[in-house]
């Protein structure tokens, strides 16, 4: 560790430096929240977090209350995590530059763009670093490109299962098919026109919700059609959803292969409208047995994806990290 009077060490603490360009609320900054508390709660660690100039500090931003860095420097600090663009910061950093050969990065990645040589973050593959995939699909595309420096490790999403605490029943819903269409909204508009004579409730995001308010509309929902990106790195609303008890629909975008199993606790058909609307409406003709089968089905998958899961796997790392650098 590298000593500077502005990080106060507490106790033992590993301080972990974390960094974020927070411009709105987007599911990526919500996992690195997650592994921010993974450090947080636990015995070992001080997660400490600095934010670019141009960050939004309101209350949908998770470390709204957090205290905050006001510069990053890897002076006095154990550990870095970097996630996507972060690694801009650092190597912008004489300090970081200096010194990274002996300073531990741990590395989450989130997309499966990391992969594609056209995208900017491929070029930080070759950065030394302790890499943690969300899921296989994305290990499986970062070590085919024959770039990466330093362990790989998957680590499945998790998903925070408080926020079913208090499940509705599927006859306590009011709203009967909700569309997530915040990265496909011109889909998710053909949808709601399509549903538009029907005698369904149908409610439609297009646009980043308030998290209360966007796990509030699943959990009011009988059945949850899923638009993500045609490849995602893994997708947590489709797990979030079944978390909160709604039959889900989500095409299939290569990340939540892992997950969304077609017919048992979800539909995951093709990703092309005549597929998604033909599921929907096999999904809507479900008997009362069929839908209990596949909700307790979805339950039992995001209950084995329990955060503190994905807590254990991350703290044996960080405990093994002087062994793994």
């Amino acid at each position: 560790m590298y000593e500077d009077a502005n990080i106060v060490a507490t106790n033992h603490k590993t301080n972990v430096l974390f960094y974020r360009d927070y411009i709105r609320f987007q599911g990526g900054h919500l996992k690195v929240w997650h592994y921010f508390n993974h450090l947080k709660n636990s015995n070992s660690y001080n997660p400490l977090i600095c934010f670019s100039q141009r960050s939004i500090q309101d209350k949908t931003n998770p470390w709204c209350e957090v205290d905050k860095l006001s510069a990053w420097s890897p002076i006095g600090i154990d550990t870095l995590f970097l996630a996507g663009l972060d690694w801009q910061i650092a190597l912008k950093n004489d300090d970081f530059n200096k010194n990274k050969i002996k300073l531990p990065v741990i590395n989450l990645i989130q997309g499966l763009s990391h992969a594609e040589p056209d995208d900017v973050k491929y070029q930080f593959l070759s950065e030394r670093a302790i890499r943690i995939c969300v899921s296989n699909q994305v290990s499986e595309a970062i070590q085919a490109t024959g770039r990466v420096n330093g362990p790989i490790f998957t680590i499945p999403n998790g998903v925070d299962l408080k926020v079913s605490d208090v499940p509705l029943s599927i006859d306590e819903k009011n709203i009967d098919i909700l569309i997530v269409a915040i990265k496909n909204p011109e889909l998710g508009l053909a949808f709601e026109q399509r549903l538009t004579a029907s005698s369904q409730s149908i409610k439609l995001i297009t646009e980043p919700l308030h998290r209360p308010i966007f796990l509030d509309l699943l959990k009011s929902s009988k059945i949850c059609l899923c638009l993500p990106m045609m490849a995602e790195g893994f997708y947590l609303p489709a797990l979030e959803a079944m978390a909160l008890e709604a039959i889900v629909i989500c095409p299939d975008c290569i990340g939540n292969r892992s997950f969304c199993i077609d017919k048992y606790n979800s539909f995951m058909p093709s990703y092309d409208q005549d597929s998604l609307w033909s599921a929907l409406q096999t999904a809507l003709l479900l008997s009362k047995k069929e839908q209990k089968v596949m909700l307790e089905n979805a339950i039992n998958t995001a209950r084995a994806h329990e955060l503190q899961h994905e807590f254990r796997q991350f703290l044996d790392i960080m405990h093994n990290i002087k062994n793994l650098w």
